[in-house]
């Protein structure tokens, strides 16, 4: 197989700087508390920072050239608001259109209150953006799609999270059938350091994530992709890698604003994390 290339992006969350500006000290050290580093700066209103900054991601894309583009959820700030969701679709619309848009729900574009998924507000998902999990092919390997929204809070909708299992599970057992090689997109990390770490709100839970890991296994899989985190991770269950890469947008750490640009060969899956700075 020929190597190609995609880019994997995250949290361009249009409207996430204007929620975090016009804070107090003691608002942003409890912030610090809940391990969000954020800017103590003027009220602003509007979603027009972090949409500048997803339009630099878009352009460079372009530039780049790579066979698709993975968007890792938290697209939108406000899941409620049209005019956030207005402003993605049209910054959207720039990328080159032999260069598809891989949409993954975040927790911020499908939870009903950012955090809870409903029957409704996945509905809602779908009619915006098409399914909120699946699979697509590029040469030989299978990729992936989780709604990882789910599988963090799946107590309104169990049905759809046994669902997505269910798909999980055949495709992972397909693909051992075909020997096609499996990579993973999500929006939350299955684990940020250690895949035995506590649970927190940065990571899925640990029954359910040991539940993926098990199938990670059985397939072999080398790599998953995820954003939530707002800063980057590399961190390893075995050959297992997961990657937690940095926003498009508004950075929760010191890793800048910025995405991913992603390899993929016959043997190997490299990467890189390149800042949006490269691209002004």
């Amino acid at each position: 197989m020929a190597g190609f290339s995609f880019i994997f992006m995250a949290d361009c969350q249009l409207g996430a700087y204007a929620t975090f500006s016009g804070l107090t000290e003691s608002q942003v050290a409890e912030l610090a508390d809940r391990d969000m580093r954020v800017w103590q700066v003027p009220e602003v209103e509007g979603h027009e920072w972090d949409a500048a900054r997803y339009a630099t991601a878009i352009a460079a894309a372009n530039s780049l050239r790579p066979e698709f583009v993975v968007m890792g959820g938290d697209m939108i700030d406000d899941p409620g608001s049209e005019a956030q969701l207005h402003a993605l679709l049209r910054i959207t619309a720039g990328l080159d259109d032999d260069i598809p848009m891989r949409w993954v729900p975040g927790n911020h574009d499908i939870g009903a209150d950012t955090v809870v998924p409903t029957r409704h507000s996945i509905d809602k998902y779908r009619e915006a953006f098409g399914p909120d999990y699946y699979g697509f092919d590029y040469g030989d390997v299978r990729f992936l799609v989780l709604n990882t929204v789910v599988i963090d809070y799946p107590y309104e909708v169990p049905d759809e999270f046994d669902d997505q299992m269910t798909f999980l599970e055949e495709e992972v057992e397909q693909a051992i059938a075909r020997q096609q090689r499996i990579v993973l997109f999500g929006h939350h990390p299955l684990f940020i350091r250690r895949p035995d770490e506590a649970d927190t709100y940065w990571n899925l839970p640990r029954q359910r994530r040991q539940r993926i890991l098990d199938l990670v296994r059985r397939a072999a899989i080398s790599h998953a992709f995820a954003g939530h985190w707002h800063r980057n991770s590399i961190a390893f269950d075995g050959s297992f890698e997961m990657v937690t890469s940095g926003p498009v947008g508004y950075p929760l750490g010191v890793d800048p604003s910025g995405f991913r640009s992603v390899f993929v060969d016959d043997t190997s899956v490299a990467h890189r994390y390149l800042p949006l700075d490269d691209f002004a």
